[in-house]
This record gives C-alpha cells, structure tokens and sequence, in this order.
C-alpha cells in the first residue's frame, strides 16, 4: 500500500539532505512550489512521470521512493476525554505522520472502545510503516479498574514483536519536563500528580461526577448553569448567556437542556470558551467562575508541596492551559507559590519521548528540535 504521507516524508527528506529549498527544488522539477509543498504535506501525490523525475534527481529506484520503509519508527500516542492523538517519529525525531481519533479515555468510553481507538490507528499506522518497533500510549484514565492490563494484553497479542506500553497521560506530561516533580493536568477532566522515588500520587481527579477541581468540564457547567439561573430568576443576562446563545441559535437555555444532557461530558466541556471569551469582553460572572476554578486547581498544588514534600514546580497540561494559559496562570498564581511551566511542546511529544527510549533507551540530542520543526509542518 502507497502512503502519500511517506512519500512526503521521504521527499521532503530527501530535499533537504540536498541542501534546497522547496522553490529551488521546484525549479529543479519545472513545477510549481505549491505542488511540492503539497507533495511534503501528504496532500495530493505526485504524478507518475514527477515520480520518475523525482527519483531520477536523487539517484534513487522508484520502488525506493514508493516503497515503505525499513527504518525502525516509533509511536506516541496521547489519548484524554476529548480526542487522542497519534505520532510516528523516526529515531531522530522526524514526524512522518500524525492524526487525532474520538476521545479513549476508558472512564467516558469504556475500555473496549478505548481498545478499539488504540488498536484502530496503530493498525492504520502499521500497516503502512511495518518497521514500528515501540509504541507508548499515555491515556487518561487507565490507572484504575485493572485497564492497563488489559489493554497492555489484547494490544501485545494483536501486533506480536512491537514494544508496547501503557501508562496514565500524566506519563507524558512529566517527559516535557524532567526537573517538575508535579504534573497539574486542566482538561475535559483535571488531576495533580506528584513523582517521587519512582512512584505517583494522584490528587483530585476524581471524576466529574464528584470533582469541582478546574477542569473544561466543570467551567462549561458553570456558564450553562449560569445561564439558567439567569432564566429562573429573571437576573440581567451576562455575556456567557447572550454567547452561547447565539451559539445554540436559541432564546432560552432551558429549551435545550434536554439535548445537553443527552450528550458526553465533552460537550458540557465544550462551553468553557464562552466563559473565558465573556471574560475577555469584561464579564465579573466569567471572572468569577475562572477564579474560583484556578483556586481550586491551587489547592490541589499546595497540598502536593505542604503534605508531600514536592519541589515547588509544576508542568503543566491540558486544553485549559494550551488555549488559556495565560488567564489561568494569572488566577491561580494568586492562591499558591507554585511555580507553573506551560510547555512549548505538546503532550503528544511526551509520549514520543518515552516511545523512542524503549527502543534503546535514548533521546538524541537533535530529537527534540526535529520533532518540532516536523510536527509543526504537519499539524498545519
């Protein structure tokens, strides 16, 4: 089977050990920059006779250009409540293909289906790239219930000879930062994990059921609540209601409350933007649901460091610190002496970091650089 994404790769690859730009290379072809860039993208392939040229311009068989490669690759993957994204690097890093799948956290899916998202896409991935020979899957929720186990036994039974395996997202969190004895996670859900001697304290991360810890989850019921009450007690609209709204095209919140509850906790999730939009318009409702959020998400930082001794410093993750950062830092920075690193990486990197030390136990020194300058290309 032919992958216009390996073939993009091993182009865009091949190009630069030659030292050209995709417009010089362009010239070199006589066709246009944009179809070589579309080509490195994986978006359209090219042509039988580019391919010929292609080949020819390299030194290289046509079969070597199309056929998968024997080089050993690794896969990340980082799965939460809201969607799980896959990443297959080189040993050096390079990002030969990535894309996101539904959410595989086992606690909102249930473990099947969260098998079936992970095996789905290592198979779609395999299948093209046969030489993947280590794969780390960081997944929220798994470290309960007996779910690593499981998924670690039907996944090493359905692809034999691959290294696979499975830890809490948190895993990936803490490979962004190796000198952050906490990880504080702001998702669809939320959690601090403190690392010590090898071993992981959960804090919070209960479950939204029970959980008012500053997660998406409970600032999205926040602002549908306080539309609600709005409604009911005939207080003047705030900026969260009139946004969401005009987002649901509807007058009255409680209309629709029956599909809300018809749909997953993502979906409550979902409506944390109005509340930190109405927040940037000057909304005291939307201040004061961030506020009390990041205090909670402070608590659970103080009591890492006053009950268990952690270093004061804290990587972070999550949809509320990669979109919000900057707002969440400035709330919960008044409630606690914690020091908070929002990463210039994603978490997904994490899990390619700890994919490509079970290969032999390494991180070159240029992996990091190249898989941002890759994955970047690619996500774009």
């Amino acid at each position: 089977m032919v992958d216009v994404m390996q073939i993009g790769a091993k182009i865009k690859r091949l190009r630069k050990d030659r030292g050209l730009t995709q417009q010089a290379f362009a010239d070199e072809l006589n066709v246009s920059f944009q179809a070589v860039s579309n080509w490195e993208r994986g978006i359209t392939p090219p042509d039988l006779d580019n391919i010929v040229q292609i080949a020819s311009f390299f030194g290289i068989l046509v079969d070597e250009l199309l056929c998968p490669s024997d080089e050993e690759l690794v896969l990340g993957i980082d799965g939460g409540g809201t969607k799980t994204a896959f990443a297959l690097t080189t040993l050096d890093g390079r990002v030969l293909r990535s894309f996101t799948r539904e959410a595989s956290n086992p606690n909102s899916v249930g473990v099947q289906t969260t098998f079936n998202i992970l095996s789905g896409g290592i198979a779609e991935i395999i299948n093209t790239y046969p030489s993947v020979s280590s794969i780390f899957c960081g997944i929220a929720g798994v470290a309960s219930g007996g779910c690593i186990d499981y998924l670690t036994d039907e996944l090493t039974k359905r692809f034999q000879n691959k290294k696979i395996v499975i830890k809490s997202d948190y895993e990936n969190i803490f490979s962004l930062d190796d000198d952050a004895d906490i990880a504080i996670i702001s998702g669809t859900g939320s959690v601090v994990c403190i690392r010590q001697g090898g071993e992981n304290t959960l804090i919070g991360g209960w479950g939204y059921i029970f959980d008012k810890a500053g997660s998406a989850f409970d600032i999205g019921r926040d602002a549908i609540c306080t539309a609600l009450e709005e409604e009911t007690f005939g207080a003047e609209s705030s900026a969260i209601s009139e946004l969401i709204k005009k987002d649901l095209n509807v007058s009255c919140i409680r209309s629709v409350l029956g599909s809300v509850y018809s749909r997953d906790k993502s979906y409550v999730a979902s409506f944390a933007k109005f509340v930190f939009e109405a927040y940037e318009k000057g909304d005291k409702k939307a201040e004061e649901i961030i506020d009390e959020s990041a205090k909670r998400l402070a608590q659970l930082l103080n009591v890492a460091v006053a009950r268990y001794g952690a270093k004061p410093k804290a990587i972070s993750g999550g949809g509320l610190f990669e979109h919000y950062g900057d707002i969440m830092l400035g709330h919960i920075s008044k409630y606690t002496s914690v020091e908070i690193i929002i990463p210039s990486c994603p978490p997904l990197y994490g899990a390619c970091k700890q994919a490509r030390l079970l290969s032999d136990g390494n991180i070159p020194s240029n992996y990091y650089a190249n898989f941002m300058e890759s994955y970047k290309e690619i996500v774009k």
